[in-house]
């Protein structure tokens, strides 16, 4: 850490205002819906299946994030891992899996969250094409049987391009996501925050990320994270999944980032990161009221502009 950047005593009054490692609190936080099947080409999206679900998602609420895989993986990920994983840590973080079986593609998804020890299969929605809905295939009874009895959702919808929504199952079950997620009870659940460095949860590490960067803004990627390591005695840390297991492939806190700025929640110039206004952030990580929230914010931010830094 850089002393000449962050003073020892802003480290300090922020370490004072932890919350106990071991208390949960009921609290909001952002919804993602990850959208899965087959490729797309940029000008076509909308007409796919995946683009008529995004834009009725969209018309009806802007306080669902719509997460895609094509959007958020870059080449300079693949020396560090394998799209398999990346789109598990995708699953991880969402909390609805809308998968269209409609491709090659999506049979390997649906494969892949099948079998991942029902860890996805309470979020996962399986949509299948309704011709298919008297096959006794291997797809639908393998990897779509195995899912639904580990509880995932299993709808047979037009896939056609034509007709999804007119399907009452689809738009209905479309139509509860959207309820669940966004009315006013949405989203409280008991949180805790990460406390040991070998085992931090990626959900719980998004909203702890998410209040910082709403206290500090603006503040460069590289300051965010050194300042969540300093407050919390962490010398490095490793995500793990919600069962408490590994990644196959390590999750990289590049990649939560380019997550949170692709949906929007928050803002990248150069190198600066600010929030878009997403005001669902409540405290998990500090101890801070609406008020004194706004005070320490204060605080920062002129002893920030008037040192030039965080300075002592």
């Amino acid at each position: 850490m850089d002393s000449h950047i962050y003073s020892e005593k802003m480290l300090n009054n922020l370490k004072m205002n932890l919350l106990d490692d071991n208390m949960h609190r009921y609290i909001t936080y952002p919804k993602f819906v990850f959208l899965c099947g087959k490729a797309f080409d940029k000008d076509e999206y909308n007409d796919t299946n995946r683009g008529i679900v995004d834009r009725y998602i969209s018309a009806k609420t802007d306080n669902l994030f719509i997460v895609l895989s094509e959007k958020l993986w870059e080449n300079s990920f693949g020396t560090n891992i394998d799209l398999l994983t990346f789109e598990e840590f995708l699953a991880e973080v969402s909390d609805a899996i809308v998968l269209f079986v409609e491709s090659p593609g999506s049979f390997c998804e649906l494969g892949a969250f099948a079998y991942a020890d029902k860890l996805f299969s309470d979020k996962l929605i399986i949509v299948i094409d309704k011709k298919y809905e008297s096959d006794e295939s291997f797809i639908i009874t393998g990897p779509t049987a195995k899912a639904k009895k580990d509880g995932a959702k299993v709808i047979y919808a037009p896939l056609d391009g034509t007709g999804l929504l007119s399907c009452a199952s689809m738009r209905n079950t479309i139509d509860r996501i959207i309820t669940d997620f966004t009315s006013k009870s949405a989203g409280i659940n008991k949180r805790s925050p990460n406390n040991d460095e070998n085992a931090v949860y990626v959900n719980i590490f998004i909203i702890e990320l998410l209040e910082l960067i709403r206290l500090l803004e603006p503040v460069s990627r590289k300051d965010l994270l050194d300042i969540y390591k300093a407050i919390k005695n962490f010398q490095n840390f490793k995500f793990i999944k919600k069962d408490g297991n590994d990644f196959h492939n390590e999750i990289k806190y590049d990649y939560i980032i380019k997550l949170l700025e692709t949906v929007q929640i928050i803002n990248i110039s150069g190198d600066i990161i600010t929030s878009n206004g997403f005001k669902k952030v409540q405290p998990l990580m500090l101890n801070y009221s609406k008020k004194s929230h706004n005070k320490e914010r204060n605080r920062l931010l002129c002893r920030k502009y008037r040192y030039g830094g965080f300075t002592k």
